[in-house]
């Protein structure tokens, strides 16, 4: 996650500006990819789901993973395993061939320390023998193709080597066709062909790759290298159709290519490619392939895939990447602050009118939620085993996503207690969701059952880091629940718990810091909530459940939350309990913590829209317990000094003042801006203080409250000029269009028109007076 500037037009204000001098600074949010920020639940996986990993639904081109599937380098050290005999261990194949540098192995054998260096390698053991010498040297030529292939990353000291292998470049006098047939060992004969294979396709030697796959590999075998090298024999072939056919055939029989058979799988081609299958399973892996990069709905797909293959494992993927498509299309809008899918279509348009938009496609999408639904249990009979289970999970979560929370219930509770870990994991999730739904949040027992449902789903993040997105999902509708069963405390928390949980994007939660702990509360707690936030984080015998959601999220500071506290008693107007709130803190504390240095340093009694850049001084010692001190006390003496000094400090702490931190946490240039992590708070600002932030209710009231008292002309002139600038920017308060502007005018009053005649004269006039200004009297 990237700070953003926010790219909002700022409010509309007129040429006036030049001379009262407002100093405007973007605010600074937080922006995310859409993948970072959808919403998915269901990640139920069947056996051999792994190698299919990159096409899971994303935003993104492809599903972003850092491992990938060993099964093929199983299968090669196990085939090594049974030519050289069972007393050799797999794991050590698997050192040498995959994990040892080659100029490491290479270098040893020269110095003849292989033994030495790899001690106890039961596989080197094996090739040291006399009789396995024809095996060694194969490993050796291995290596060192393996090192020319990755040259650029070597330290240059392969040079020194004397050896026949010792060049950079493979001599062009070495004759693999030579070295092929010399070998009488069919298993050394079809690993030299295949090298002989990979080198010559990255030599673009086409027409030997084609001879050479017929020649060693075209025949039933079971060999794992028979798919690798009929992947470099179809990229050869230049029929496309034939090419995307024998990529399937990859793609089904082997897990390490799977990734690069889509990369070259040659789309728009499926009538063509179908033509040359030879069965109904050829036939589904092809429908298969065309289908898991395809964004859209694709019910059709899956229908034609049950036809051919009922049982077939791509048929349960697809299943599971339609849940994921509806999962974004439908809860991504509805919690998350972007308020729209991570994926969207050419044809949506979200921007013209969003709420007619977003009802269209929720509907549309429910629809479609239902057929597939549908489908779903029309088949789940005639399935066995796993897959039965599967397409069991996958009915309840459909049925989860549409409020069917009793139907959902239903189909969780048809899922074998058998079933594999990630179903059973899917059921725990689904059962959470039943709870969320239906019971008594506030019931002990209740949330103790979640944090179990909750941890159960924790404790496999170790091995299938792609859970954090369900947790992500899985925290962030709990929020939604609690919040609106009354809960704001357990709501926030688990809010926080979700972005924390956000594949570790969010810097703010990997470092946390002050805001971070009351972002969510500053949207969306009462002062009531903020003591029972603090009774949360003081409590020394918490249950299973406020323990787990209080790790990582609850404030190490308790002042964190008085500030809170007394800011949110500032902006109802509760100055007593401010000034109690704030008295109760370190008197520091605003010196030490978050931005207040940078933004509480002026005087707030002194008008910010009156003062030039040159005349602002930054010096001043910010403490809000002495101001809320100084407020109740103007208050109290109720004359028209006092008034005008409150209505300045309450312009000062509006959005236009040079105190704003009095009463926000953050600020911003304009009204629609959107945080991502804590969303607008447009419509919570408009409320601060009876309106006074961006409508400057409260300073217009006793600047009128000072004009009327006053017997002092300079007084009255000052409260005169700033009434006109409150309604000057009451009125440019929300933004409008040149055509509203144009409708509705902005009339000065008669306060700027006395400013003008019967205060003329007066020391204010004198100071502030402009032609500018004058050009606002009709």
């Amino acid at each position: 996650m990237e700070p953003k500037i926010s790219p909002i037009i700022m409010r509309a204000f007129s040429s006036l500006l030049l001379v009262l001098s407002v100093q405007f600074s973007f605010a600074c949010g937080w922006s995310v990819s859409p993948e970072t920020s959808r919403l998915a639940l269901f990640k139920a996986q069947r056996e051999g789901f792994f190698k299919l990993t990159p096409f899971y639904y994303s935003a993104d081109y492809y599903y972003a993973t850092n491992t990938v599937s060993g099964v093929d380098q199983e299968k090669n050290c196990l085939e090594w395993k049974k030519k050289l005999g069972n007393n050799i261990n797999t794991e050590d194949v698997h050192v040498i061939l995959y994990e040892t540098d080659s100029e490491q192995f290479q270098t040893a054998f020269e110095s003849k320390t292989l033994k030495t260096v790899f001690s106890k390698n039961t596989f080197v053991d094996a090739l040291l023998l006399s009789k396995n010498k024809a095996f060694l040297n194969y490993i050796l030529l291995a290596k060192m193709l393996e090192y020319n292939n990755v040259q650029d990353t070597k330290w240059e000291s392969w040079g020194q080597i004397r050896s026949n292998y010792n060049s950079n470049q493979l001599n062009d006098n070495f004759d693999f066709e030579k070295k092929i047939k010399s070998s009488k060992d069919i298993f050394l004969k079809q690993r030299y062909a295949f090298l002989a294979l990979r080198y010559y396709f990255y030599a673009q030697q086409k027409q030997d790759v084609v001879q050479l796959y017929n020649t060693y590999f075209a025949s039933e075998s079971n060999t794992i290298l028979k798919p690798w090298a009929l992947y470099y024999n179809a990229l050869c072939i230049d029929n496309l159709p034939l090419q995307n056919y024998l990529l399937s055939k990859v793609f089904n029989s082997c897990e390490e290519k799977s990734f690069a058979v889509l990369q070259h799988y040659n789309w728009k081609l499926t009538n063509e490619t179908l033509a040359l299958a030879q069965n109904d399973e050829e036939r589904s892996v092809i429908l298969a392939i065309e289908s898991l990069r395809n964004p859209a709905p694709d019910l059709k797909s899956i229908k034609e895939i049950y036809e051919l293959s009922p049982n077939s494992l791509f048929l349960s993927f697809l299943i599971g990447r339609e849940v994921n498509k509806l999962e974004d299309w439908i809860f991504t809008p509805q919690y998350t602050n972007d308020g729209t899918p991570s994926v969207t279509f050419s044809s949506t348009d979200w921007y013209e009118n969003y709420a007619k938009a977003k009802e269209e496609n929720f509907n549309k999408d429910i629809l479609y939620l239902r057929e597939l639904e549908y489908f779903l249990i029309s088949i789940r009979e005639q399935t066995l085993g796993e897959q039965k289970d599967y397409i069991t999970a996958a009915i309840a979560q459909l049925c989860f996503i549409d409020d069917q929370v009793d139907e959902g219930k239903k189909y969780t509770n048809l899922i074998s207690d058998k079933a594999n870990a990630s179903i059973q994991m899917q059921k725990n999730i689904q059962l959470a969701l039943v709870s969320l739904k239906q019971d008594d949040l506030k019931d002990e027992k209740v949330q103790n059952q979640l944090y179990t449902y909750f941890n159960s789903v924790e404790n496999l993040i170790e091995t299938d880091h792609g859970l954090f997105k369900n947790l992500y999902s899985l925290y962030r509708i709990a929020s939604s629940d609690f919040y609106k069963k009354g809960d704001v405390v357990t709501a926030g928390l688990l809010s926080m718990k979700s972005d924390i949980k956000n594949e570790g994007e969010y810097s703010a939660y990997n470092n946390p810091y002050f805001f971070s702990y009351i972002g969510y509360f500053d949207r969306n707690a009462s002062v009531k909530d903020i003591d029972l936030l603090m009774a949360l984080q003081q409590k020394t015998n918490k249950t299973s459940f406020e323990k787990y959601i209080c790790s990582g999220t609850i404030a190490p500071n308790s002042n964190y939350y008085k500030d809170l506290k007394g800011t949110i008693a500032f902006r109802n107007n509760d100055l007593e309990l401010a000034y109690e709130t704030f008295s109760s803190m370190p008197q520091d504390f605003w010196e030490k913590n978050y931005e207040y240095k940078t933004y509480l340093n002026e005087n707030p009694f002194t008008p910010k829209i009156l003062q030039k850049q040159e005349e602002r001084k930054f010096d001043y010692r910010f403490n809000k317990t002495d101001f809320i001190a100084k407020l109740i006390q103007l208050k109290k003496q109720n004359t028209a000094s006092s008034n005008l000094q409150l209505a300045h400090a309450y312009f000062n702490v509006s959005y236009l003042g040079n105190s704003w931190m009095m009463t926000a946490y953050d600020w911003s240039s304009g009204a629609s801006y959107t945080d991502y992590v804590y969303g607008d708070n447009t419509e919570n600002e408009k409320k601060y203080q009876n309106g006074n932030y961006y409508n400057l209710k409260m300073a217009k009231m006793y600047y009128e409250k000072a004009l009327k008292m006053s017997k002092n002309s300079n007084e009255k002139a000052m409260a005169s000029l700033m009434i006109f600038e409150c309604n000057y920017y009451n009125h440019y308060a929300e933004l409008i269009t040149e055509e509203e502007e144009a409708k509705n005018p902005f009339k000065a009053g008669k306060e700027l028109v006395n400013f003008y005649s019967i205060y003329k004269k007066t020391p204010t006039f004198k100071k502030y007076n402009c032609p500018l200004l004058s050009s606002f009297i009709n």
